[in-house]
């Protein structure tokens, strides 16, 4: 009896010493397998802090002492007109081309949902624009859009349409970015929306057209509300890349003619690396991160209650 109440101590002890060296050990493991996610995270926060540091400075290339100024730079843009311009055609082409590619990838996820033979076909295909990097969608379609030899002239031309000046005309010049971005990006809000149409119970459906509900009444009080949600979230995806782009507008237009299509990402880029103030180019992609911030707290704000009220 006395060697057994002695040695229960020291069992117990050792299980508790074994249980901590196991945890121990697999507190290590968890922190390694993190580590490469820490790093690059850290990584993009100090690159973010510098460049919002960089905008309280007077750097330029090729100038040894650099000034801390404070806000001066954002008091410079703000007394420009050139920097309410780009606020505008940033404003535009995110907003069309985010409602445009919604309305679009609502109607190819209600075509993908049938079983006709035109759903069949372009299923296998409606990811390829999303496959192609953004600069060769931007010189392929600067090419189609060549006011003298494009070939978008030349379907016109057959069906009796004089000739369009796409990208060439300062009035015409933000319709053909936002059109280019629609056909570029329409598919991710189809599959994602597509997705959400076939989450919805067939029992539901079911149930409105024992109560006498049409097609179009299902789709507006049932099918819609039910995939608001899925339709919010691309938006938002969406929403932030079209407010930072960059790559089909450098590519087509430049921001030009003019500054008919100078959004801030662009504007950043020359006033940074062609002006060579990086200072003054800081301050603008600080002013559009601001932006990109609003507007995705605003959707995701938008995204719970739809949620919510789904739920």
């Amino acid at each position: 009896m006395t060697l057994q109440s002695s040695a229960s101590p020291l069992v117990a002890s050792n299980d508790k010493a074994v249980a901590r060296a196991e945890q121990s050990h697999l507190d290590w493991w968890s922190i390694a397998a993190i580590a490469p996610a820490i790093t690059i995270l850290l990584g993009f926060l100090f690159l973010f802090f510098y460049g919002v540091f960089q905008s309280l400075t007077d750097l330029k290339f090729g100038r040894t002492l650099v000034h801390f100024v404070g806000l001066n730079n954002y008091a410079a843009l703000i007394k420009s007109d050139d920097f309410w311009n780009s606020i505008r055609a940033t404003l535009v082409y995110a907003g069309s081309a985010v409602v445009a590619e919604a309305a679009f990838g609502l109607a190819l996820a209600k075509l993908f949902a049938t079983e006709v033979i035109v759903a069949r076909l372009m299923r296998p295909v409606i990811l390829l624009p999303l496959v192609l990097p953004p600069m060769s969608v931007a010189l392929m379609w600067t090419t189609m859009m060549d006011p003298q030899s494009g070939i978008l002239n030349y379907l016109l031309s057959l069906a009796g349409i004089a000739r369009f000046a796409w990208i060439s005309d300062p009035n015409t010049a933000m319709f053909s970015l936002v059109l280019i971005d629609v056909w570029t990006y329409t598919p991710f809000f189809a599959l994602i929306i597509f997705a959400g149409l076939q989450g919805i119970n067939e029992e539901v459906r079911e149930a409105a057209r024992v109560n006498g509900a049409k097609g179009w009444a299902t789709f507006v009080h049932i099918e819609l509300p039910l995939i608001a949600p899925y339709i919010l979230i691309a938006a938002v995806f969406r929403l932030i890349e079209s407010l930072n782009q960059f790559d089909i507008i450098f590519g087509t237009t430049q921001g030009g003619p003019g500054d008919s299509t100078s959004v801030l990402s662009v504007r950043a880029y020359i006033i940074a690396f062609q002006n060579l103030a990086f200072g003054r180019g800081a301050a603008l992609m600080v002013v559009n991160w601001m932006i990109v911030l609003v507007g995705t707290f605003a959707m995701v704000k938008l995204w719970r209650v739809v949620r919510q009220r789904v739920s």
